[in-house]
């Protein structure tokens, strides 16, 4: 059929309709692309562009001015709301996650290797992410995640040449603390994400949420509050501290995350003690890249028991020589791999050759993960000997790797890993030292408990962590650092 002419309006408005034919055609286009938006917003995921925009629609959509609805919206600015409502288009969030603990660039604690996994998870996802950090922690931070941004909260102080006089660290942690004040503004974030209840994270956190009018986040990893065995002077300077940092949190943070249920009913039963009320709280834990474990890989077992963490006290550091002196009593041969780095690291190794024990343990000192991975897969068996969690990723990762895993009876271990762990009353080094020797004597005994362990943890994705920390994120209310509910400090 010949395409018909028509006017509408006045002479020279005329405009051609389609044929039949071209009509057909343009059916069937708007049907692909309408199986194909129903298809995208079916996802569960969001996607993300990176066209600007699309990030900032409203402002680019006024470029016309045209098609006005009743309420003054534009078409395009109604148009990307409604795909926003089916995730099709999810904002980039700018986080900037406050970690200024780390004093050198040489020891990995488990609360960097999470925070690195999550930026990484982040990134990925087209976000963009920034540690506030000490100049000192650069070389790791780089090392693991070259595509994170990075942020100086200290220029000077790097403790990698005395991680054991910890005294010294406390000029650069007042530093720190005030460090906020000088960061430029120039950089814009959604979130800002204090990583740890330190007064030297949450105070600069808090000050800058209020510079960016960001929201702002706390995860709880653990409560110094919690713990009895904390009565040194610095132990009562971080318990005064902590004490601060939940009255901060209480009263202007748009959102607090804890890393285990334990943390969070020990947090609660602080908030009723002290009278303080609680922002928007959830239980989110920590996760692995499973792809760096393979347990069903069989390799030479060189090592009959591993230690893995931060070399500190209060992971039981000093319980492992007891410990480990007892299993040689009855096995001569048995063979101990110590991995971690930290301040008390030189202590245990003159304990440990006090004892004539050296010949049988070895000190890795601070590795890169692909070799701490290798070095768990060819070991027997491992153990934890911490006071105080408030996860254990290091138990996680010993998991992974298809390892039985012996360690002191904590409240976090109860709730997380009760069928997969073999648990002993917490500070009886003896006790620990018994099962390594039952399972030496039973090695079909440890490795069935090693592989339910491993099968256990493949739920701990960090991909899937991350995503619930996101989402989390991003429904904090933006409160402009306007403060909460007043809280009663005493």
């Amino acid at each position: 059929l010949a395409p018909i002419r028509i006017v509408c309006g006045g002479a020279g408005c005329s405009h051609r309709v389609p044929s039949f034919r071209s009509r057909g055609v343009t059916l069937v286009v708007a049907g692909i692309g309408a199986c194909g938006l129903l298809v995208l917003c079916s996802l569960q995921r969001p996607m993300h562009f990176a066209y600007p925009h699309v990030r900032e629609h409203k402002r680019w959509s006024r470029i016309s001015q045209g098609c006005l609805n009743d309420a003054g919206d534009t078409f395009l600015e109604r148009t990307f709301r409604r795909l926003e409502t089916f995730q099709l288009v999810s904002k980039v969030l700018k986080i900037l996650v406050v970690h200024n603990s780390l004093n050198d660039g040489k020891s990995m604690s488990g609360v960097l290797r999470h925070y690195l996994l999550m930026a990484k998870a982040w990134i990925a996802d087209g976000h963009e992410v920034d540690f506030m950090v000490a100049k000192a922690a650069y070389p790791q931070i780089q090392g693991h995640l070259p595509s994170v941004g990075l942020v100086c909260s200290d220029p000077w102080f790097d403790a990698t040449g005395y991680l054991e006089q910890t005294w010294r660290y406390l000029p650069a942690y007042a530093l720190r603390t005030v460090s906020a004040f000088w960061i430029s503004r120039r950089k814009k974030y959604d979130v800002v994400y204090a990583s740890n209840l330190l007064i030297f994270e949450v105070f600069p956190a808090w000050v800058l949420s209020r510079r960016f009018k960001a929201r702002w986040c706390v995860k709880i990893q653990h409560l110094l509050h919690g713990q009895n065995q904390r009565v040194s002077f610095f132990d009562r300077l971080f318990l005064i501290s902590e004490k601060w940092s939940i009255w901060l949190s209480c009263r202007f943070a748009q959102g607090t995350l804890c890393l285990s249920q334990s943390v969070a009913d020990q947090y609660k039963r602080l908030l009723v003690e002290w009278r303080m009320p609680s922002s928007p709280t959830k239980v989110i834990g920590c996760g692995l890249d499973l792809s760096d474990f393979d347990p069903a890989r069989s390799v030479e077992k060189d090592y009959d028991v591993v230690f893995l963490g931060r070399i500190h006290m209060q992971k039981g550091v000093f319980d492992l020589v007891d410990c480990w002196q007892h299993v040689l009593a009855k096995r001569r041969n048995a063979r101990l791999l110590v991995i971690g780095e930290g301040p008390h690291r030189k202590a245990i190794m003159q304990q440990v050759r006090q004892r004539g024990l050296a010949d049988s343990v070895t000190f890795t000192g601070s590795i890169p993960e692909e070799q701490k991975n290798q070095l768990l897969k060819q070991s027997r068996m491992g153990m934890s000997l911490s006071f105080e969690e408030g996860w254990g990723l290091s138990v996680t990762e010993m998991l992974a790797s298809g390892l039985p895993v012996v360690a002191y009876d904590l409240p976090v271990f109860r709730e997380l890993f009760s069928k997969v762990i073999q648990r002993v009353p917490s500070r009886a080094p003896l006790k620990v030292a018994e099962q390594i020797l039952k399972w030496m004597e039973s090695p079909q005994e440890a490795f069935e408990l090693g592989r339910k362990g491993a099968s256990f943890v493949r739920s701990f994705d960090y991909r899937t962590v991350a995503n619930h920390e996101r989402m989390f994120l991003e429904s904090m209310p933006n409160l402009e650092g306007l403060p909460n509910e007043p809280a009663t400090f005493r």
